[in-house]
């Protein structure tokens, strides 16, 4: 018997496994930067409702008036906002446009959030305009009370 000389493939597995485990990881790494952005975009969107519900159920009544707690709509998205840093500044709150119900001109209020979500994966940054994401929320809800 005569012994076919072949070259040594020892370590080309090894080199193929390497080779494939780089992208595998950062593909992971994308799958798990979406789903940081599809929490963060449902936990603003949570947000936005827990803060115009306070907003529709608490009003500030003056003597001649009655309006919306627009700094305690803001703190309640703020505060419910759970692992997002959310700050003030991100939120705006404040009247939308009345509904009219039962003949009345029923005020709604309203909350909008803008988010910047920053990607862990550098690579993935690169691919957004200006490295980041901007999530937006927005609730409307129709007041609890009318106006004075």
């Amino acid at each position: 018997m005569e012994k076919l000389n072949h070259p040594s493939r020892h370590g080309q597995t090894l080199v193929e496994f390497a080779l494939i485990l780089l992208v595998l990881l950062t593909l992971a790494v994308f799958i798990f930067d979406l789903g940081r952005a599809v929490y963060y975009y449902s936990a603003i969107q949570n947000a936005a409702r827990e803060g115009v519900r306070y907003g529709a159920v608490n009003p500030v009544v003056g003597p001649t008036t009655v309006t919306e707690d627009a700094p305690g709509m803001k703190a309640a998205a703020v505060n419910y906002a759970i692992g997002l840093g959310l700050e003030l500044s991100e939120v705006q709150a404040g009247m939308g446009t009345p509904e009219i119900v039962g003949g009345y001109a029923n005020p709604t209020v309203k909350v909008s959030i803008a988010y910047t979500f920053t990607p862990a994966t550098p690579l993935l940054a690169n691919f957004l305009s200006g490295g980041v994401i901007t999530l937006r929320g927005q609730s409307v809800m129709r007041t609890e009370w009318l106006p004075r």
